[in-house]
């Protein structure tokens, strides 16, 4: 096994080594890293409803889809995250408890009393510091988990908070759990760089592992995967499966109207805004304008605003932080 110690926090590109070492690598790997501040959603989930959309534009924290399934997780620089990219025999690939005992295993010989949880999860006292997820490419396996060491807990909550009602899709939904950070149990003070190094140098001692650095043509072809995959609206929205949306808007003087959409592959597919304002032919318009059009917040903009829009019932502005 090779252990490679990731020397970026870049969330698009940590991601996309994953997928680069899972698809391009024969060998057994442990890789560790930590990202700067961002959101990481699973592959099969929609995006919009994991998230508080406005709270992540505002502070400027980018989202991102691994090739796993499962549900969304906060990466700061308190949280470390752990990958394991081994080869086997078809059915014996996933095996969850093979690769979260290594982490339990640390974590008591640090003197913590963790345990393997009941939901492919690791706990301390009750409360969860490491959630999980696989994705098998042939006849190899990419196991990755977090480990939260001191990780900014109130920023992760507001994060990941959405609106229950406001979309309806079959997309797989997060499952919220009662969360602490490894270091409030700690008996002894330990750095989140120390931890790393500790961990590190148990995986190499215990399983034989050394360590590997990946060279400058292996670090191109991660970069490329990075900007023309991971970080893409693309693969990190529109990706998602299909949903149907609606929400009540509060307009302008005293109007009110209710959106209801259809997105499918990050196209509105159908469109249809409801109130008790008397202008139909702005209604008419927005619907228009909106149907077969890319669900960007950027484009949609773009679109609305070149109405010929003499009516002040209703925003571009107001639509925009309805549908979104």
């Amino acid at each position: 096994m090779k252990i490679i110690l990731s020397k970026t926090d870049d969330p698009y590109y940590n991601i996309a080594t994953e997928e680069y070492l899972l698809k391009n690598c024969s060998e057994d790997i442990f890789f560790l890293y930590i990202n700067s501040k961002s959101i990481v959603v699973g592959k099969h989930q929609n995006t919009l409803s994991e998230i508080n959309y406005n709270y992540v534009i505002q502070n400027n924290i980018p989202v991102v889809r691994r090739l796993s399934g499962g549900g969304t997780v906060f990466h700061d620089k308190g949280n470390i995250n752990f990958c394991f990219i081994t080869t086997g025999a078809k059915r014996e690939l996933i095996n969850f408890k093979k690769h979260t005992q290594p982490m339990v295993d640390f974590l008591k010989s640090i003197n913590i009393n963790a345990h393997l949880g009941g939901r492919n999860d690791i706990l301390i006292e009750g409360s969860k510091i490491s959630g999980n997820a696989c994705h098998v490419f042939k006849s190899r396996v990419m196991h990755h988990g977090t480990l939260l060491f001191e990780s900014e807990l109130s920023a992760l909550t507001n994060s990941l908070k959405n609106d229950p009602l406001k979309f309806k899709d079959k997309a797989v939904k997060s499952v919220r759990s009662k969360v602490t950070n490894i270091k409030s149990h700690l008996k002894d003070e330990l750095t989140v760089d120390e931890f790393v190094k500790g961990l590190a140098k148990f995986i190499s001692e215990n399983y034989s592992a050394e360590y590997k650095t990946l060279n400058n043509e292996e670090g191109d072809i991660i970069n490329t995967l990075s900007n023309d995959k991971y970080n893409t609206w693309d693969w990190n929205f529109a990706y998602g499966p299909k949903f149907e949306l609606k929400k009540r808007i509060k307009g302008n003087n005293g109007k009110r109207f209710e959106i209801s959409m259809k997105v499918n592959k990050g196209i509105i597919t159908d469109a249809k805004l409801k109130g008790n304002s008397k202008d139909q032919k702005m209604i008419e318009a927005i619907e228009t304008t909106l149907q077969n059009t890319k669900h960007h917040p950027e484009l949609l903009y773009k679109a609305l605003n070149n109405l010929n829009d003499e009516s002040k019932d209703l925003s571009s502005e107001q639509i925009i932080e309805a549908i979104f």
